[in-house]
């Protein structure tokens, strides 16, 4: 027998061990993650009855909210009031002074509840490979993923399933679950700021009207209003036009429209449809890399997270087995998605929800993650007016600014002054108001008892979760090792088959002594 058939015959011997070693580790983890599946279960079915329970509570945080707003809606009190921006002096000692409308002091902050997850690599299902979550924008219809998450693709190929949710998908149904068929570029609108005002149909002026500022746009800014402008509209220029604006007369209690010049931006399209007061997106256009998918989208999502999955065949034909387990931790607040992250906690912080990246094992801190918060208003009874020189009075909006020298304004004369008298004629502590006050006293005492019956319960739930949750984390990581030894071997064993190839397609004859 041949030296060249000698080392064939050994290659083949040690690719069979490889094969059976990586086959049998497989077997074991197969057996593991059985294993692990009976503890997810039982965390899945306790974690299900926590979102209810919380739930609970934040519809009566959003009950006194709404139970608030209404006594600012119907004038009882006031959350706005005139406020000095900016002074100023020109050359010739003149002094000028900025007022803006803005919300009064009376905000009050009401954290919501939530269960947070920390979730580590090795928290996985070992059925199947989240091969990445990312955050994207998609339209309604579409198949164009715009992944706005600085991972981008890398990892992700033809074939793998893209979902929103991994329980309860909404963008994409379940049945309809959307294969990647290509990968590309798209262009989004990286948000920077927002403008409130009025547009017509067939008009290129945009007039500020309300919050923001024409200032924190420039030339060739993107410009988004769904409905109301084209794609692809941006800045082209800034002027002024004219626009009309209620009036209110408190001493004849009637409202008459006037016209105002203020300023605009002149855009590249013309509206498609008007608005009053409506809200203008400002940002700039960046290009993005993108899936193509095979399904289109149910809806509009943007900044929405989604999971990218390889099917379970092959599951350790692209693990990297070199890849740390533990880091990063994706954090974020549990919903539909019951039983993930190898630890979860109950917060009540008023942070915003992620999910969030945090490199625990760099030492980075730990990013803020929680369920949330509304804000209300106590309110004054003192609403901003604007007088002018003949003592008519018109109210002051939200956003609304003005100039003034030495103590009028430029305009007409007019000062900004305050009333307490209110703009819709009622009177705080009397008539309505008084319901409306005792509805907000119903509301404090419902979230009291909300939190009180609720919270002792989803306490007591999220322990019994924690615990098994520490139970399932150590067969994870024991899961976690199985598989990268049997990509390891996987690895191995290709290197003997390319190898057996190579040998048995070269002539070594005149080599074999």
């Amino acid at each position: 027998m041949s030296n060249k058939q000698d080392i064939i015959d050994d290659l083949r011997g040690s690719l069979k061990l490889k094969e059976d070693s990586r086959e049998g580790i497989l077997q074991q983890l197969a057996l593991l993650d059985v294993k692990i599946d009976k503890i997810d279960n039982l965390i899945v079915n306790i974690d299900k009855k926590i979102p209810p329970l919380i739930n609970t509570i934040n519809t009566r945080i959003d009950e006194l909210q709404a139970a608030y707003d209404a006594r600012i809606n119907a004038g009882c009190r006031s959350d706005i009031t005139w406020e000095v921006t900016e002074t100023s002096e020109d050359e010739d000692g003149n002094e000028s002074t900025v007022y803006t409308c803005v919300r009064n002091n009376t905000g009050q902050q009401k954290n919501k509840y939530g269960q947070k997850y920390y979730r580590k690599p090795l928290n996985r299902d070992f059925g199947s490979n989240i091969i990445a979550e990312l955050v994207g924008n998609i339209v309604a219809a579409g198949i164009t993923l715009g992944v706005t998450s600085d991972d981008g693709i890398g990892g992700i190929k033809v074939g793998d399933l893209v979902t929103d949710n991994l329980d309860s998908p909404t963008i994409f149904s379940i049945g309809s679950i959307p294969k990647v068929t290509g990968f590309g570029t798209t262009d989004v609108i990286e948000f920077v700021s927002t403008i409130q005002g009025n547009i017509g149909v067939g008009s290129d002026h945009f007039v500020h009207v309300g919050l923001g500022t024409t200032t924190s746009a420039s030339v060739g800014s993107a410009v988004s209003f769904s409905g109301v402008l084209p794609e692809g509209t941006t800045v082209t220029g800034f002027g002024t036009a004219i626009t009309s604006l209620p009036f209110y007369n408190p001493n004849t209690g009637t409202t008459t429209t006037i016209n105002r010049t203020e300023p605009s931006l002149i855009l590249s399209n013309v509206a498609v449809a008007a608005t009053t007061l409506g809200v203008l997106h400002v940002g700039v256009a960046k290009t993005v890399p993108s899936l193509i998918l095979d399904e289109g989208a149910n809806g509009t999502a943007i900044g929405q997270p989604f999971t990218v999955i390889r099917s379970t065949e092959g599951i350790d034909s692209d693990f990297d087995f070199e890849k740390s387990p533990i880091d990063p931790v994706t954090i974020g607040i549990l919903g539909s998605q019951s039983g993930i992250g190898h630890k979860s906690e109950i917060i009540n912080n008023g942070s915003p929800p992620g999910p969030v990246q945090w490199k625990e094992q760099q030492r980075d801190p730990e990013p803020a993650v929680g369920a949330g918060n509304v804000i209300y208003y106590t309110g004054l009874v003192s609403w901003p007016i604007i007088t002018d020189e003949f003592a008519a009075a018109s109210y002051a909006s939200l956003g609304q600014t003005l100039v003034s020298t030495a103590s009028t304004l430029g305009e007409a004369a007019s000062t900004a002054t305050n009333t307490t008298t209110s703009p819709t004629g009622v009177v705080d502590g009397a008539g309505v108001c008084v319901t409306l006050q005792t509805n907000i006293t119903n509301a404090e005492a419902a979230l009291v008892s909300a939190i009180n019956t609720n919270l002792p319960e989803i306490n007591r739930l999220n322990s019994i979760s924690q615990a098994l949750r520490e139970l399932r984390d150590e067969d994870e990581l024991e899961a976690y090792g199985m598989l990268q030894g049997a990509a390891f071997e996987r690895g191995r064993a290709n290197r003997v088959k390319n190898q057996i190839s190579i040998i048995e397609g070269t002539d070594l004859s005149e080599f074999d002594s």
